[in-house]
């Protein structure tokens, strides 16, 4: 999940968005949107916007990256979103730390601190869209800090937990 900032002339938006093959899932808020791309041509797109309260639109988008930024055409008009690197008021998760990639809810924490946990072992259960979606130990280590608990709602990108290697 990256977060990005969208300028749409004066006005500026902030909204999280996550990629699963051709389909988008964008929070803004407290607002969920899934956009569909249904076909591709070079640069060119042609969306599908699935609000979770409203009917769904199709628009076309031509877009182009710089670093962060993105120049995007929708129906002619011209758009630039940039990738926020670091949320507001939160930390990101830090070298020795896991994050979700979306957000979720942490539906079981399977370790405690103090755990000595092998690479690939299983550490939450998280649930997001009807999915369960565990987070696995990228390494060999003992669990020194839990920062979630069963039922929180987790943000992408924030520490649940950090390991120490061993």
């Amino acid at each position: 999940m990256a977060r990005f900032q969208l300028r749409i002339g004066d006005e500026q938006r902030e909204f999280d968005a996550a990629r699963q093959g051709d389909r988008l899932h964008i929070t803004d808020g407290d607002h969920t949107t899934e956009v569909v791309i249904l076909h591709r041509d070079g640069p060119t797109l042609l969306l599908e916007i699935r609000p979770a309260d409203g009917p769904a639109r199709r628009v076309r988008l031509v877009g182009a990256r710089r670093g962060d930024q993105r120049l995007l055409w929708v129906n002619g008009r011209a758009l630039t979103a940039e990738r926020v690197r670091q949320r507001a008021g939160q930390a990101p998760a830090a070298d020795g730390s896991l994050a979700s990639a979306i957000p979720a809810v942490v539906s079981q924490l399977l370790v405690a601190p103090g755990d000595v946990v092998a690479a690939g072992d299983k550490l939450i259960l998280l649930e997001s869209m009807k999915m369960v979606i565990p987070i696995l130990a990228p390494h060999a280590g003992r669990v020194s800090r839990v920062h979630c608990a069963p039922g929180d709602s987790v943000p992408a990108g924030v520490a649940l937990l950090e390991i120490e290697a061993e």
